[in-house]
């Protein structure tokens, strides 16, 4: 593959790279660049994770990186996810392991954890290298890395090791490009900030975009523990059924004509269109029969014209979605054993 090919691959689908020239002159120095993205095990797996932050893996594994997908089981930790227990939080990282591997995220990912790296002491000496080299405000304002706010901060003051931690994790493994949704942006930055003050490389940082809440209201957040119980639609689960995915969608924020923030539109945007070359809208003869779009931007065009109702632009979405997360029930079929411990966790809680 080409450098302005592998260069395309990274970037198809992102909000932005810090910054593309860097980022060719990664490409342009040959070898392997090193990539990572971190995620907290923390609940059920949401569409978003499962299948924007795969495909953006699968890219950079095509373009001819060593991808990490790094288990942070001891961020989760801190952020209280899955009431801060460690064992569940492993559990749940070797779901999310499934979880790639049933969307089709490449078997030559590495899977990395954060229990591995604690157990170093020079790994605690980077947090505080970091540390010294940060502000309070600095590292308060990198707080929204965890769906926090700032003042949070004053009630467990843990919370300010994390966004150092997560600086520190970029070093340990040696990175070249650091991925993550635009929630990571402050995390990547503090790292850009900082790593000349510490005589460490410099990092490519690339973005996603996140999936709108279903309700309209924010990001498309991971539904785990107490979530769970205040927003429960908020999201389309990796495991849902196919009626779980047709009410939620049903039921979606989808105001007519309009395209910015639109769930159900971004998920045609964000999911659909990037894994198939077209989506068929089912509508009754009466209102013109099915009709195929090519393109996201026909799409979106035909939807801000009222050419197409938000009923039918459901209909097509909850097809098309299900069809998606075909392989991925089937891969749960045979492979049930982590999703099961993890339902068992989430049951008890």
């Amino acid at each position: 593959m080409a450098i302005d090919e592998r260069a395309d691959r990274v970037l198809r689908g992102t909000e932005e790279a810090v910054t593309r020239p860097e980022l060719r002159a990664l490409l342009d120095r040959g070898g392997t660049p090193r990539a990572y993205v971190g995620l907290e095990p923390s609940g059920l797996m949401h569409i978003g994770t499962a299948f924007v932050i795969g495909s953006k893996v699968t890219d950079l594994v095509d373009a001819g990186f060593h991808a990490i997908i790094y288990l942070a089981d001891w961020h989760a930790y801190i952020n209280d996810k899955l009431g801060g227990d460690l064992d569940a939080l492993r559990v749940c990282a070797e779901y999310f392991k499934d979880g790639f591997r049933a969307v089709g995220v490449p078997h030559a990912v590495e899977y990395l954890y954060a229990n591995e790296f604690v157990r170093h002491p020079e790994y605690w000496q980077n947090v505080i290298r970091v540390s010294k080299a940060s502000t309070v405000a600095r590292i308060r304002r990198a707080l929204t890395i965890m769906g926090r706010k700032e003042e949070e901060a004053d009630l467990d003051a843990s919370m300010l090791i994390y966004p150092a931690m997560q600086v520190a994790d970029i070093h340990w493994m040696d990175l070249d490009l650091a991925l993550g949704g635009m929630d990571q942006r402050h995390a990547h930055m503090l790292y850009r900030d900082v790593a000349p003050k510490l005589g460490w490389k410099q990092v490519v940082a690339l973005h996603t975009p996140l999936l709108p809440s279903l309700d309209g209201g924010g990001r498309m957040d991971l539904i785990a523990g107490k979530m769970s119980k205040s927003r429960p639609d908020s999201s389309i689960l990796l495991n849902d059924s196919p009626q779980e995915v047709e009410r939620k969608i049903s039921k979606a924020f989808c105001p007519p004509k309009e395209t910015k923030g639109n769930p159900v539109l971004e998920m045609a945007r964000l999911i659909l269109f990037p894994r198939r070359a077209r989506l068929m809208i089912p509508r009754d003869a009466k209102f013109g029969g099915d009709v195929v779009y090519d393109s996201f931007d026909v799409l979106a065009k035909a939807y801000a014209s009222a050419e197409l109702h938000p009923k039918d632009l459901k209909a097509g979405v909850i097809a098309g979605l299900n069809q998606e997360l075909g392989p991925v029930r089937k891969y749960f079929e045979a492979h049930p054993d982590n999703l099961n411990a993890l339902l068992k966790i989430l049951q008890a809680r």
